[in-house]
């Protein structure tokens, strides 16, 4: 009955609760309402389930799954068993919706057949392996190697519009599988069906027939829009398109439309111009990045003969062990391998520089103090060990990171250790 009304009369036929047959339900208590007719149409086959209400004495139960053939259940809060006739009804305007996700209108992408006969996008090789309906909204999964190009999915958009302005009527008929067949339908992504009595749906002649159990719109127009919202792999070989439909694909529009008004609104330009406007905007912003990191890299070389300086002296080894506040990894390498090359003797440099939480740290080593077993890569990992990191590199030059940046002032207090273990102190 849910191919054909939204409301029907029926009668209970058992109400279960934790697996068994109950004869009531208590305050708070969930069971299942078993009916001899529905107009619900159940979760399958890919379309979600109607959502409506059971209108009788006790509790309006919602939701819908098929428990068997030709029987619904529904969830039932609090409800009671009484044994006689209860008018059900869908909600209309929940229960048109996943019809129009249902009749899924991308048609070039559906199967050999259709895509040589409706102005194809992809072409036949594009087969149709899922899809999902619900309100408003549809999934349709289909074989394909590679993304879509921005112009290939407004082309699927300009097909499918031109496909529901033609309006092509939707008609359904039972047949056997093997009329069916003779008939021209086709059997979608390695479905099976018995050999009694199949679904069979026709949109706009013979140039688009299918199997199909769910339901279906009469005219393709009441479907309304489709816009695609997403494009995306779902695994090797297969790609997802998402859109929307009805009045859903409608609010989309006007959500961007929104959207579009606010930018030119903010950027004081017209909507034709907004790209260029913000790819100006955006280039900008890259070139004033880049000019604050070499002042910001300018700013740590200039301090580099005071760091150098004020090097501690360990077993005759120049130390610089140092913490810059607002630098990455490509800050720090920079001022470490200058400090070293102001070093006039034996000497080891560990730059740490924390940014966003993260800690990027780089030691340089002269030759003379490799000479007396100072290693840049052994300073890296003694900081590493403490900051929740690690790192490598060779003896004159190693960098890590890590991520504990309340210990890096701690960290940097092995670096005189381990330079004094290995020269003998």
């Amino acid at each position: 009955m849910a191919y054909e009304t939204l409301e029907t009369e029926s009668r209970p036929l058992a109400l279960l609760s934790a697996g068994g047959v109950a004869k009531t339900l208590g305050e708070g208590e969930i069971g299942e309402l078993v009916l001899d007719r529905t107009p619900f149409y159940a979760e399958s086959g890919g379309r979600a389930a109607d959502a409506g209400v059971i209108d009788f004495d006790g509790g309006r139960p919602r939701g819908a799954r098929r428990p068997a053939p030709d029987q619904g259940a529904r969830r039932a809060p609090g409800a009671r068993h009484r044994g006689r006739a209860d008018r059900r009804r869908a909600e209309p305007p929940r229960q048109g919706r996943p019809r129009l996700a249902h009749r899924r209108p991308p048609g070039p992408l559906r199967h050999p057949r259709r895509a040589r006969r409706a102005a194809p996008v992809l072409g036949p090789s594009a087969l149709q392996s899922g899809s999902f309906n619900r309100p408003g909204y549809l999934r349709l999964d289909f074989g394909w190697t590679r993304a879509l190009s921005p112009e290939q999915v407004r082309e699927i958009e300009h097909v499918s519009q031109q496909a529901l302005r033609a309006d092509p009527a939707v008609a359904a008929e039972y047949m056997t599988l093997e009329q069916a067949r003779d008939w021209g339908a086709i059997a979608l992504f390695g479905e099976t069906y018995d050999n009694t009595k199949v679904r069979t749906i026709e949109i706009g002649g013979p140039r688009s027939r299918e199997l199909c159990g769910g339901t279906h719109v009469e005219h393709s127009s009441q479907i309304g829009t489709i816009v695609v919202t997403g494009e995306a792999s779902v695994g090797s070989g297969s790609r997802r398109i998402e859109a929307f439909t009805g009045v859903e694909g409608f609010d989309y529009l006007a959500r961007e439309r929104d959207v579009v008004g606010q930018l030119t609104t903010l950027l004081k330009t017209q909507p034709d111009d907004l790209v260029g406007r913000v790819s100006d905007l955006v280039d900008r912003l890259k070139s004033v990045e880049k000019e604050v990191e070499k002042a910001r890299v300018t700013q740590l070389l200039a301090g580099g003969g005071a760091l150098a300086a004020r090097a501690a002296d360990v077993n005759g080894v120049a130390v610089v062990a140092h913490r810059v506040d607002g630098a990455g990894g490509g800050d720090v390498r920079t001022p470490a391998l200058d400090v070293r090359s102001k070093l006039d003797r034996a000497g080891a440099v560990v730059i740490a520089g924390v940014q966003d939480g993260k800690i990027a740290v780089v030691a340089a080593v002269n030759d003379a103090a490799q000479q007396r077993g100072v290693s840049a890569n052994d300073l890296v990992r003694a900081v590493g060990s403490l900051i929740g990191g690690k790192g490598g590199g060779k003896a004159d030059v190693a960098q890590g990171g890590g991520s504990d940046s309340s210990r890096l002032d701690e960290a940097l207090d092995p670096v005189s250790t381990e330079i004094a273990r290995v020269t003998g102190a």
